[in-house]
């Protein structure tokens, strides 16, 4: 335990701010030194919570989230409270009696072998609290004041490094969505709640059709898009979606994912929200529509006739296809785009009109 404040981990404290998948190995070194089983770090709430723990905590985790305890997790919520300036352990906050009769304790922790935990909350500035908890077994011993000790001559680094994490994150994040202001890209990087990470001026002053609400959730002005936003951002999918407008210009959505490296221009996000506002000419329409909202060559075709305000039955009898295809063909081009039918989807496709489209053979 002499050890706990030596030079090595503290520079693992500071490099883990630079690459912060490298907490998990911090959390568990600072744990095998202290006795503990394992540990972890959480943040957000509800649909935002996050974690990120110890190789060991893959499991309890696992059986952690699918009992729901994660909602109803009274232990935590306590600690995090009492240990907003320090490492507070179970005793600290509960008498024994209290402790044996929580719940969290009594049906999940005890049955495990572990019921002895310590945490504290840090509190980075523009991002939600961050908890820090480590886990220790019944037969290793209740925690004492020297292991508590060691944990409180940590802290300090260990909020310090936290807080700079989330600073470079927000940097990143920023500096993507600048970059993408400088060749005119109105854009943003979301989480997949909907909460606005950083947006550049661009996409600040699109304000007439997108907006935040509560906790900086985006919000867009159209409900069926707004719908179709949030769908994508939970199944993680590139999509485009047409932003109908009175302006002179109007818009079309792309959702783009961060997956892979992409992440570490934003550790914390989920997707990068572009619009694209048409100029220019297209010289195949039919390949715009595929790429912009995943339709089928025979979707394409159908939406450009549709788009030309003939009936389904006209358009039919123009691409010589069967009045059947025509209908499938119709339900899943409005399914794709968000509309509710042949107007609604005229009205939502004429933001294409913006570009300069031949006649398609």
């Amino acid at each position: 335990m002499d050890n706990i404040s030596s030079a090595d981990i503290i520079d693992d404290i500071y490099e883990a701010a630079l690459f912060p998948d490298r907490w998990a190995k911090v959390i568990a070194t600072i744990g095998q030194r202290l006795d503990f089983w394992g540990g972890a770090l959480t943040w957000g709430k509800g649909e935002e919570e996050a974690w990120l723990f110890t190789p060991n905590f893959q499991e309890l985790m696992q059986a952690f989230m699918e009992g729901g305890w994660n909602h109803r997790n009274d232990r935590l919520t306590r600690a995090v409270r009492e240990g907003q300036f320090s490492f507070v352990h179970d005793f600290d906050v509960f008498t024994h009696d209290e402790w044996a009769g929580l719940p969290i304790v009594r049906d999940f922790l005890i049955p495990r072998g572990l019921g002895y935990g310590a945490a504290t909350q840090v509190a980075p500035p523009d991002h939600p609290e961050m908890t820090v908890l480590f886990e220790r077994k019944l037969d290793s011993g209740v925690i004492g004041p020297e292991t508590m000790a060691a944990l409180g001559r940590l802290r300090p680094h260990i909020a310090r490094s936290l807080t700079l994490a989330t600073r470079l994150q927000r940097q990143r994040a920023d500096a993507m969505t600048l970059g993408l202001n400088a060749i005119g890209a109105p854009a943003a990087v979301l989480q997949a709640s909907g909460r606005v990470l950083s947006a550049n001026g661009l996409f600040q002053t699109l304000q007439k059709c997108i907006s935040t609400r509560a906790r900086d959730r985006i919000s867009i002005s159209d409900e069926r898009v707004n719908r179709l936003l949030y769908k994508a951002l939970a199944g993680r999918g590139v999509s485009s979606f047409p932003m109908p407008t009175s302006e002179e210009r109007a818009c079309i959505l792309h959702v783009i994912p961060l997956r892979k490296d992409a992440l570490d221009l934003s550790p914390n996000g989920s997707a990068i929200v572009l619009i694209s506002q048409p100029v220019g000419a297209v010289a195949d329409a039919t390949l715009l529509l595929k790429g912009l909202y995943d339709l089928t060559r025979a979707e394409a075709r159908v939406a450009l006739e549709i788009m030309k305000g003939l009936s389904l039955p006209s358009v039919a009898k123009q691409l010589q296809i069967s009045h059947e295809t025509v209908r499938s063909n119709a339900k899943s081009i409005y399914a794709k785009t968000g509309s509710t039918g042949q107007t609604d989807l005229v009205r939502r496709l004429s933001v294409l009109t913006r570009y300069n489209i031949g006649e398609q053979g």
